[in-house]
């Protein structure tokens, strides 16, 4: 080659060396000068606590800077969920967090520019309740000795920071199975009091407390009874030295022997003679006498339909005249008598929304004469009592019809509902003529009165004419309105006081502060002395039919402050309550629709909607129900046959039960009760 061509080629390409050179320092230099001066990813801003307080804070708030605001596009999430909160023209991104509840969460924004720049920014914090201290409770002594028959009183002290959200509660038992409210005032001081306590107890008192998380603590009493030396002395009413304090006697009665004064002793008569001590055969009657209390012909004249005088009647819930006939029978032996009816009213009725009301197959079977339940002292409280069941019959009247207590089937007073305490909007629930209706398998039933049995239609009057002040006209004692479960009578609202004049009795239960009935039995406290009656709706005295005196229940529609009546009928036997073997028995309360399927062998029970204890039926009800008191073996039924042999236990004492609260962002909820079907 040429050396002259050679030279070429090699200056040719050093000038394109340094060309190459050249170009990069000025591509670096030019992309400097870009960068130094250029659009940066967005910037995001926020200072958000780690641990907020529930309900102290509404919303945080974060701030994003960028040169080209308005081609800013975000996404921004909250615990994994879109929201499309939007900047305001300070850049400033608001965001709600009012609604989230306790726990932990997380907020995410990805913000990306109009060049495709993206920056990223997390934040994690936790939301909790505030420290609401502990539940204290402080109490006198846990352990109390005390002679049998005496009195004393368990007190102390709740502490809590918060005391408008304390419950406190105590039970003699297993805390968790029975339980009872136990009132305290505003520095949480209580009292506890016991009277004639005859044995060993262990009393459980139990506090929880809190708004958003509750504490709790237990404190158990033990009261310890000693035996008294027995007081010596005249224990004979009839002696003149009658010492009613002695227990043992000691042999020193004496005795004046004055002549007895005489006169007409019949309540009955109309020259009944109160201070008379010794009947003198001068008793005057408009009418002849009752038969001897117990016997056949006086069971015939106390109870109805019986007769061919019981009237037709009419279901004014259907259309045209029904023409039902009230039938009832009656047998006794040496122990029991043994009542069977159709469960129709003597008078004209309303089924009610449990439309519509159906013979039944129903036999009654009560002791002649009644036994007293020995733990029972009503006049303190309904303790140591069988309560009366909360659905179902707790007694029957004269004419056969069952007596039902006062809970309705969504668990309210049905009574107190029909007179207007409160809004029944669980279901459609009502009461007709004389406070009856019908329920499940066409059951006719009375909550209340049930008067209207010996009240009768005069001139143009018709059964619609009767009312509650018709048969509280308080001229002369009551007649028998019912029986109990136990045996013992059921009188109206009219009796006798402890001098012999006509009063109208009255209950001794009223209705807690701030309560209206809605929640039923749970809704009313016993008052002792509050009214005439005690805690089982009853008191012991003479009656017309009695005259010697017997325990016996009135039905009340007033209290002794001139509330409402409640119970109605009764809550509690003060006799005991003898109980069957009945295996398809607990319908409703141990099996039915929403509960369970029937025993083996029992039938699917009645149809229709279903209203325990007097709730609303489906419609006309076919089926018929059995509701027995079993006689004991060893005495022979009055009447024979498999199917008047079984037997309902009516009986059962109430468990009061709160159930766990369920709480969220608005506060706190206690004491719920499922609503029966």
């Amino acid at each position: 080659m040429p050396i002259g061509m050679a030279d070429d080629g090699v200056a040719r390409s050093l000038f394109l060396a340094g060309l190459m050179l050249v170009s990069v320092f000025l591509g670096v230099l030019f992309f400097d000068i870009q960068d130094e001066g250029g659009n940066l990813a967005p910037v995001i801003e926020g200072d958000i606590p780690p641990n907020i307080l529930i309900g102290s804070v509404d919303s945080v708030f974060l701030r994003i800077y960028d040169e080209e605001m308005a081609g800013l596009t975000l996404e921004v999430s909250l615990d994994g969920d879109e929201i499309d909160d939007e900047l305001d023209s300070d850049g400033k991104l608001v965001i709600d967090i009012s609604q989230l509840g306790v726990g932990s969460h997380t907020i995410k924004v990805v913000a990306i520019d109009s060049l495709g720049q993206e920056s990223k920014w997390t934040a994690a914090f936790m939301i909790e309740y505030p420290d609401e201290g502990y539940t204290v409770i402080v109490v006198s002594t846990n352990e109390i000795v005390v002679e049998q028959g005496n009195s004393t009183t368990v007190s102390g002290v709740l502490v809590h920071q918060s005391m408008g959200t304390c419950e406190l509660e105590w039970s003699d038992g297993n805390i968790s199975q029975f339980s009872l409210t136990l009132p305290f005032d505003v520095e949480g001081r209580f009292d506890l009091g016991f009277s004639n306590i005859q044995e060993n107890l262990t009393i459980s008192i139990l506090g929880t407390c809190g708004t958003w998380v509750d504490s709790s603590e237990l404190e158990v009493i033990g009261i310890v009874v000693t035996e008294p030396d027995p007081v010596r002395g005249c224990t004979d009413p009839e002696a003149s030295n009658h010492d009613e304090n002695a227990e043992e006697d000691d042999g020193s009665c004496e005795y004046d022997e004055p002549e007895p004064t005489t006169g007409c002793t019949d309540p009955a008569a109309n020259n009944y003679d109160e201070n008379a001590e010794e009947d003198d055969d001068s008793c005057e009657y408009d009418e002849e006498p009752r038969a001897e209390t117990g016997s056949d012909e006086w069971w015939s004249q106390i109870l109805h339909c019986d007769d061919s005088s019981t009237p037709l009647v009419d279901d004014y819930n259907t259309t045209g005249h029904d023409g039902w006939l009230c039938s009832l029978s009656f047998s006794t032996n040496e122990t029991h008598i043994q009542i069977v009816t159709n469960g129709l009213p003597n008078h004209d009725f309303h089924s009610g929304p449990g439309c519509c009301a159906s013979q039944q197959d129903t036999a009654w079977v009560i002791p002649l004469e009644p036994t007293n339940e020995t733990e029972c002292n009503p006049i303190a409280s309904s303790e140591g009592c069988t309560m009366a069941p909360e659905r179902g019959p707790v007694a029957f009247a004269v004419n056969g019809v069952a007596i039902y207590g006062p809970e309705d089937g969504p668990g309210g007073d049905a009574v107190a509902g029909q007179e207007g305490a409160y809004e029944e909007d669980r279901q459609n629930v009502w009461l007709g003529l004389c406070h009856g209706h019908s329920g499940p398998g066409g059951e006719y039933h009375y909550h209340a009165d049930g008067n209207c049995i010996h009240w009768h239609p005069e001139g143009e009057q018709t059964w619609l004419n009767y009312s509650i002040e018709s048969s509280r006209n308080v001229t002369e004692h009551s007649p028998i309105v019912g029986f109990a479960l136990d045996g013992y009578p059921i009188y109206g609202f009219v009796g006798w006081d402890d001098d012999g004049e006509v009063v109208e009795v009255t209950s001794s239960y009223r209705l807690k502060d701030g309560e209206t009935g809605y929640n039923g039995i749970d809704d009313y406290e016993y008052i002792a002395d509050l009214g005439d009656l005690d805690a089982c709706n009853g008191q012991w005295g003479p009656t017309p039919d009695y005259p010697d005196g017997i325990y016996h229940y009135h039905t009340t529609w007033v209290n002794g402050e001139g509330g409402i009546g409640f119970p109605y009928f009764l809550l509690c036997y003060q006799g005991v309550v003898e109980e069957g073997e009945d295996p398809c028995a607990g319908f409703g309360v141990t099996w039915g629709p929403g509960i369970g399927p029937p025993p083996e062998g029992c039938d699917q029970g009645p149809g229709g909607g279903g209203q325990g204890g007097g709730g609303q039926g489906g419609g006309q009800q076919s089926s018929s129900t059995s509701s027995l008191i079993a006689i004991p073996a060893e005495s022979p039924p009055p009447i024979s046959g498999a199917a008047l042999l079984i037997a309902v236990a009516a009986v059962g004492i109430r468990a009061l039960a709160s159930g766990e609260a369920a709480r969220g962002q608005a506060g706190t909820t206690r004491g719920c009760h499922p609503v029966p079907v």
